[in-house]
């Protein structure tokens, strides 16, 4: 702990010196100023950690240095020394955050009282800070997880060069290679137990997995970064670098090597994309886009592939991706006439041309299921004002164009949103001022003993899920779950008052066939067990009650 100690009068100054030293604190050195002057400039020099100071001084008062040590930011303790006649300059000074004042002459205690407290808040503060760098250091040591959100972000969104000079590999890496490129494993991880893992053997699974593919990357040579992407736990992401301006040569083979480990060591399916290389580690974003694209291709070839990103200019796309004009009339006659039967054979016979075509890519299939999409709803807008209610919009269309695990599906997907569109204009057409949504409240109340969910009610009225809890809420100010929760619950009480019915079977009628979770429903909801509530209508039922 270093003092520095400033007073114009020396005799005073050399007093407080020899008292300072006598407390017994643990003091590294004591330095001296004459003036207020003097005194800011050791202050600037030495750092100390305590001043003390008078209030009146030659060339700058003690107010004075204390306001400019504050510009400074400088974390001082500030003791200031005063006389009754300079009160007033003392407490201004407790407005800049001096610690304490004494007044003149310095009495012995209450100088050693406010340096012990000093002393002790400093060590209190060093405990504090020592002990989050320790905690920080462990973190940085043991918690992978941080690197894998920066290298996450990194591929996700590209630049972060500051952060990314901040790891040593990946600085060793950007400084070593001419070109980066993203390899994408999308592996199947099942549920645990599976073979010789266990429960909760989680980690260790993840590991055996990074560790194959290092292994068998190694004996190339091959420059790189690995890591699990920090929100899609299916994806493992290798950031390759290459030494020379060419891409990798075998790179097919070798990972098809790597695929083959896998499966082999630890019977686990998978698919590789590869993106294309890039010229600096800060656009890999633009790589490992490509290589998620790339991996798209195992909706028409399957898994246990490799599948490298191919520029949609080189591989020129044919024109049967693309709904003509011709097939816009097609559709248009068919939705007039309601004919779902012919629009399924329409779906069928363009969709397997396009996967039966050779090198066919899945952009092509996105493609036609994108204009698919627009026609249907340009269509709908002549029928009704919402057409989002039946198909959803094209951020849902995508979505479910990749969680789909095969081109067969995507077909039946989009046989399933033609029959929808389909039986929407039916009801459309038997009544024009028809509000689904009256029906759908309707339905709900006549079979609450079913099991019902969103996408039930949506499958029943042909209604996309997402639009259908959304006008739910804005028409009945509550969502779909709420509702639904609410009525079973008031009909549970009509019932229990009502009935000499068992709890079981009116968890039954309301629709919960665990009679247990209906308590806990119906406690959470009304603030009393189902027997609680019924016990306040003794005389409305005679008869044994039970649970």
């Amino acid at each position: 702990m270093k003092i520095l100690i400033i007073e114009d009068e020396p005799l005073l100054r050399q007093g407080l010196i020899k008292r300072v030293k006598q407390f017994g604190l643990p003091i590294s050195s004591i330095i001296e100023a004459g003036d207020g002057r003097q005194g800011l400039s050791k202050v600037l020099e030495e750092k100390p950690d305590i001043v003390i100071t008078d209030i009146r001084m030659p060339e700058m008062n003690g107010l004075e240095l204390i306001r400019e040590v504050r510009k400074g930011k400088e974390n001082i303790a500030f003791i200031i020394v005063s006389g009754y006649e300079e009160f007033e300059y003392a407490k201004k000074a407790v407005q800049y955050g001096v610690v304490d004042y004494l007044l003149k002459p310095v009495d012995h205690e209450e100088l050693r009282s406010s340096l012990c407290g000093i002393a002790e808040r400093m060590e209190h503060q060093r405990r504090q800070t020592a002990l989050f760098d320790e905690l920080q250091l462990l973190q940085q040591q043991n918690d992978k997880n941080a690197r894998e959100r920066l290298l996450t972000r990194m591929i996700q969104q590209g630049g972060l060069r500051a952060e990314l000079e901040q790891d040593p590999k990946l600085s060793a890496l950007q400084a070593a290679c001419m070109e980066f490129t993203a390899i994408v494993f999308e592996i199947d991880i099942p549920p645990l137990p599976f073979r010789s893992f266990l429960a909760g053997d989680e980690e260790l699974l993840r590991f055996a997995i990074s560790n194959i593919i290092r292994q068998m990357m190694s004996p190339f040579s091959h420059e790189g970064a690995l890591f699990q992407h920090s929100i899609y736990d299916k994806e493992f992401v290798y950031v390759f670098g290459d030494s020379h301006a060419q891409r990798w040569p075998d790179a097919e083979r070798e990972l098809n090597n790597i695929m083959d480990g896998i499966n082999r060591y630890l019977r686990l399916d998978m698919v590789i994309g590869t993106g294309l290389p890039v010229k600096g580690i800060e656009d890999i974003h633009h790589s490992y886009q490509q290589a998620k694209q790339a991996l798209r291709n195992r909706i028409i070839h399957g898994r246990n592939k490799v599948y490298c990103f191919v520029p949609a200019v080189a591989e020129g796309e044919p024109s049967s991706s693309i709904i003509s004009g011709e097939d816009e009339r097609f559709l248009d006659r068919k939705l007039k006439d309601c004919n779902a039967d012919a629009i399924h054979r329409w779906l069928e016979w363009r969709i397997r041309r396009i996967v039966d075509e050779a090198g066919a890519q899945f952009r092509q299939l996105e493609s036609f299921c994108v204009e698919l999409h627009l026609f249907y709803r340009k269509y709908l807008l002549t029928q009704t004002s919402v057409p989002e209610w039946v198909i959803g919009d094209i951020h849902d269309l995508r979505t479910s164009l990749g969680e789909a695990d095969n081109w067969l599906e995507v077909e039946r997907r989009l046989a399933s949103t033609t029959s929808n569109i389909i039986d929407h204009l039916n009801q459309l057409r038997k009544a024009k001022h028809y509000d689904v949504l009256d029906e759908v409240k309707s339905y709900i109340d006549a079979n609450l003993h079913e099991a019902l969910s969103l996408q039930t009610i949506a499958d029943c009225f042909y209604i996309h899920p997402n639009y259908l809890s959304r006008r739910f809420k804005e028409r009945f100010e509550s969502s779909f779950i709420s509702y639904l929760t609410g009525e079973r619950v008031r009909k549970a009480e009509q019932l229990l008052k009502e009935t000499e019915m068992k709890i079981q079977e009116i968890a039954t009628i309301v629709g919960y066939p665990d009679a247990a979770y209906f308590s806990s429903v119906f406690r959470k909801a009304t603030g009393k067990s189902p027997v609680q509530y019924r016990s306040q209508f003794p005389d409305q039922l005679t008869g044994t009650l039970d649970e």
